[in-house]
């Protein structure tokens, strides 16, 4: 097929309001062909076209143009008369861009705003409030309400999706540190992990010191001094609570008085009564009579005035133990650790002590009956007091001093809750959701998958517009699209490639403008020149007004035959930079008022 027999033009008729109206009795594009056989384009040159080529279709003036699309000469003329004759000027009509006021013609349906407008108006102005309608005008050179209207709705749109994410954010992160938040806790396996002159390790009474530099420094008594090798030997690693005993009149001074104890020798665990050896450990005893030439020692408040206070700088967190292996103390090995309140409490010198021989008098049961027995129930219930302290009936002085008595003297640490549900929540969700995504993902996979023979569905008869926008794209790139939308699986004579070129603009590497390149692959004769099309672009100003060039025919590629429409925007002899450039936007518009011709 040479390029003479592949260049044809549609062709149009006036119906009686003036529009161009098809062979099908619709707005819309007709095809005939010379020879009495239907095809979509012809080979003779449509009447639209006859005349002089240069002729435009109106001049601007004080006449308006009308809005979109192209028209004849014919046409021009009865739309430029009927806009002269009537007195209102351009305003109304086809309600085109910057026509606001209503012409006398047109019929005006005032339609109730519905439920879901109006909350959706209420979310916009309640997410965008903070933008002035004045700045929009000044600035954003957005005169209309319905203009600026638009713009609020998008930023608002863009408003809700960054809530979203920050949204997500809290449920990925901070969701997790409001239900669990960051604890700085130690157990005693990772206190014990901790015995090296680089990371040495200690825990006393229920929280972790790094003594790493304190084992350095020269510290001790003139008869026992402390060095490193002796820190690192008995103390690193290790829980040193035998090497700080408190003199039970300090600690619980409610329960034991200075009649009771005047030279402070009372001490849990107590010696020789007790199945706890202080002395096990081979640790230094920080206590009165250990060296009476020590003023410090000789204090009998000497761990709450000096150890603590020298121990409180190198603090590094809390002692936690899992109340799994709490629990199996107290009912597998019959030992006296008790949770209250998720306090862990280790009572298994006093009991050895009040039950010992050495307990004349009950001097050793310094704590409330009632505590006593809830915390002797020989293996009954969980090592968890807690119901049972909480339900009994003693006064709030009774409580806070045998609680006090308690925490000063038998307090370990606290309960792990690491692993409990409320801190592995946002794990199990997060878990969740990602089941979810792979099991959404392996539904789309089987459903994907085709077992057997499968007929191949029927091309669509419906008719299909492929629009190209072409802009500073190459022969190969071009030449690849319009085959592509050739072969495509529809039926050749239901189909229309529409190729729209955005200007006569010469694409970086190309030796011809974009325009040229495309009807050369087309197969459109180089000397033939159609008329310019006057038309109303989307853009401000004089450029609004655009002339564009049409070319059709058929094109040929791998046995099908495909009509092909392509429109020019060549612009206006005054333009010089990008001639006839108007955006995709544009191009999209102009193609919808092609349909509605």
């Amino acid at each position: 097929m040479d390029s003479q027999q592949r260049q044809s033009h549609y062709h149009l008729r006036p119906d009686e309001t003036g529009s161009t109206v098809n062979d099908f009795g619709s707005r819309g594009m007709a095809y005939s062909r010379s020879g009495g056989v239907d095809n979509p384009f012809d080979d003779q040159v449509s009447a639209s076209h006859a005349g002089n080529p240069t002729q435009r279709s109106m001049l601007f003036g004080n006449a308006q143009l009308p809005p979109g699309g192209f028209g004849n000469e014919k046409e021009a003329q009865m739309d430029a008369l009927a806009m002269k004759e009537n007195k209102t000027g351009p305003a109304g009509g086809t309600g085109g861009e910057g026509n606001v006021d209503k012409g006398e013609h047109e019929h005006i349906e005032d339609l109730e705003t519905t439920t879901s407008r109006r909350l959706w108006v209420f979310t916009t102005w309640a997410l965008t409030w903070w933008i002035p309608s004045p700045l929009l005008s000044l600035c954003g050179r957005m005169k209309r309400p319905d203009v600026r209207m638009a713009w609020r709705e998008k930023v608002a749109i863009c408003v809700m999706i960054v809530f979203m994410w920050f949204f997500l954010l809290f449920i990925i992160i901070g969701l997790g540190l409001i239900l669990c938040p960051k604890e700085y806790v130690w157990t005693l396996d990772d206190v014990s992990g901790r015995a090296t002159e680089k990371s040495s390790y200690v825990a006393l009474r229920g929280t972790v010191y790094d003594v790493t530099d304190f084992m350095k420094q020269k510290h001790g008594t003139s008869a026992y001094t402390s060095t490193m090798d002796l820190i690192l030997q008995s103390f690193s690693g290790n829980d040193i609570n035998a090497s700080f005993p408190i003199p039970v009149r300090v600690a619980c001074p409610q329960f034991v008085t200075a009649k009771d104890d005047p030279n402070y020798l009372y001490f849990y665990p107590v010696q020789g009564a007790s199945e706890v050896d202080p002395d096990q450990a081979n640790m230094f005893q920080h206590t009165m009579n250990r060296d009476p030439t020590s003023k410090k020692l000789q204090d009998p408040n000497f761990f709450a005035k000096y150890a603590l206070p020298t121990l409180q700088k190198f603090k590094k967190g809390g002692v936690v133990w899992k109340f799994d292996w709490i629990n199996s103390m107290y009912k597998d090995q019959s030992k006296y650790w008790r949770v209250i309140n998720k306090e862990v409490f280790n009572l298994q010198p006093y009991f050895d002590a009040s039950k010992g021989g050495l307990n004349v008098n009950k001097k050793y049961n310094i704590l409330d009956s009632r505590l006593e027995e809830i915390m002797d129930q020989n293996g009954f219930g969980t090592a968890d007091v807690t119901k049972d302290w909480d339900g009994i009936s003693w006064d709030a002085a009774t409580r806070e001093s045998n609680y006090n008595c308690m925490k000063n003297l038998f307090y370990v640490g606290d309960v792990d809750d690491r692993q409990s549900v409320r801190c592995l929540f946002t794990n199990y969700m997060l878990l969740a959701f990602a089941c979810v995504l792979m099991l959404v993902v392996l539904v789309k996979f089987l459903t994907a998958l085709q077992f057997g023979n499968k007929k191949r569905p029927v091309p669509p008869s419906k008719f299909v517009v492929c629009q190209v926008p072409c802009y500073t794209e190459d022969d190969e790139s071009l030449i690849k699209t319009i085959n592509s939308l050739t072969a495509l699986e529809y039926q050749d004579n239901n189909k229309l490639i529409f190729l729209i070129c955005d200007g006569n603009i010469i694409g970086s590497g190309n030796d011809k403008p974009t325009p040229r390149i495309v009807i050369d692959i087309l197969g459109v004769d180089p000397e033939y020149d159609p008329p310019g099309r006057d038309y109303l672009a989307i853009a401000e100003g004089s450029r609004r007004h655009n002339i564009g060039k049409v070319y059709s025919g058929l094109y040929e590629f791998e046995g099908h035959v495909v009509p092909f429409m392509v429109v020019v925007k060549v612009g206006t002899p005054e333009e010089a930079n990008r001639s006839g450039n108007r955006g995709k936007r544009d191009s999209q518009i102009l193609l919808m008022s092609f349909f509605n011709k």
